[in-house]
């Protein structure tokens, strides 16, 4: 629609305004009928008794209100604060139409809603022109409301849609949770069977096996039941966290003695690639948290920066106590995480990695594993990486995880 059309299209709407004209004297409301009606206006309405105004407005929704304000039975004052509680919320132009020019009633008037003054007698070009000026108004904040209204439903029906879909979504990943767990247990025990008889047959307790390549398929089958068991129990652990179906065990914990044994477990991994594992001395420090889980957050850290980190690289350990808690840090000087992968590598089964054929084993559950139990500890979970300079993922357990130097602690 062009500039003219919409001036066309308000020009219209102006003509069709319902007008209502209120004074006691009916002369003076036909004279103003009269002007109007010359001038075009087709809906206009006139009124000598004040009382009957408010039922008047109540019934029909008028665009401009022109008033008298000495008026037996009921001044305009009395009117307009009428008017007013009806009109709530909504824009109704008034134009008083007076004889007393004095500054109080002109006060009284604006501060009781009305827009624009006339003083009797008046000049017929001059009432036309305020009278369209106001019914201009009035039409384009009629128009703008009538928008918003239109907005405001369509951004309903669009909320609505978004938080169905959102529900369907909600109801979809939890029937994926639930297949997942499902899957994860009932696989667990045909594994520990496959793991447990390999571990009889390796060490062949029952006799001699034969062949002595028996021997090393036999170790080749604990090794990667071993291996898919551990994926199982990952995929378990990040079921359980995520519909919130795990409690803590919590216990007394020398965080020193469990960084010192994480490390230990994780040497194994490291000696491969010759990556060497540092950890930083730390003061004694005890935690109040669940031993299994936090054991489990450490070896998942030490797991990522050793598969990740370049051949001879470094992974170093820290652990110190500030003020707004403990923090455990796991450092490498691997490639880094490119800073578009690192908006999403806490989502589960991401791994840093761009390529779609994935270089390293795992199924990318151990980052938002670690993040799952530092928040069921109270916790939280950064992490700092550069290109080309590594990458440290930090833990942060709030100072009430920290026992007093009076409590007893147990490994």
């Amino acid at each position: 629609m062009t500039g003219s059309d919409i001036a066309r299209s308000i020009s219209e709407d102006v003509k069709d305004a319902a007008i209502l004209i209120v004074d006691d004297n009916a002369s003076n409301v036909d004279l103003l009928r009269e002007i109007l009606s010359h001038d075009g206006y087709r809906n206009v309405h006139g009124e000598t008794d004040p009382r009957r105004v408010p039922d008047l407005c109540a019934a029909t929704r008028y665009d401009l209100l022109l008033l008298d304000i000495r008026m037996p039975h009921m001044s305009g004052f009395e009117l307009m604060e009428r008017i007013k509680v009806i009109y709530a919320g909504d824009h109704v132009p008034v134009l008083v139409l007076t004889a007393q020019t004095d500054q109080e009633t002109r006060r009284k008037s604006l501060e009781l809603g009305a827009n624009d003054f006339l003083t009797k007698p008046f000049i017929a070009w001059e009432l036309l022109h305020r009278v369209r000026n106001m019914l201009e108004i009035r039409t384009l904040y009629r128009r703008v409301a009538q928008q918003n209204r239109e907005l405001e439903a369509r951004v309903a029906a669009r909320t609505a849609e978004l938080s169905a879909a959102l529900a369907a979504a909600r109801q979809a990943d939890h029937a994926k949770l639930d297949f997942l767990s499902v899957m994860s247990h009932e696989l667990r025990t045909p594994l520990n069977s496959i793991i447990g008889f390999a571990e009889v047959m390796g060490s062949e307790s029952l006799g001699k096996l034969g062949h002595p390549d028996y021997l090393e398929y036999v170790k080749l089958i604990e090794e990667s039941g071993t291996v898919l068991l551990t994926m199982v129990n990952k995929i378990l652990d990040y079921t359980r966290g995520a519909t919130g179906s795990i409690e803590l065990q919590e216990s007394d914990v020398r965080l020193p003695y469990l960084l010192e044994t994480c490390l230990n477990l994780a040497g194994p991994r490291a000696q491969p690639k010759n990556v060497v594992l540092t950890l930083v001395p730390c003061t004694p420090l005890t935690l109040r948290a669940d031993h299994r889980r936090l054991r489990e957050m450490l070896l998942n850290l030490l797991d990522n920066a050793i598969k990740f980190n370049r051949p001879g690289g470094r992974v170093t350990v820290r652990a110190e106590r500030r003020p707004d808690g403990v923090v455990i840090a796991v450092a490498d000087d691997g490639p880094g995480i490119a800073p578009d992968l690192a908006e999403r590598i806490f989502n589960p089964f991401t791994q840093a990695e761009k390529a779609r054929i994935r270089q390293h084993e795992g199924i990318g559950l151990g980052l938002p594993i670690v993040r799952r139990f530092a928040e069921l500890h109270g916790g939280r979970v950064d992490l700092t990486s550069e290109p080309g300079k590594g990458t440290t993922v930090t833990i942060l357990l709030p100072p009430e995880r920290v026992l007093t130097p009076s409590a007893t602690p147990s490994p």
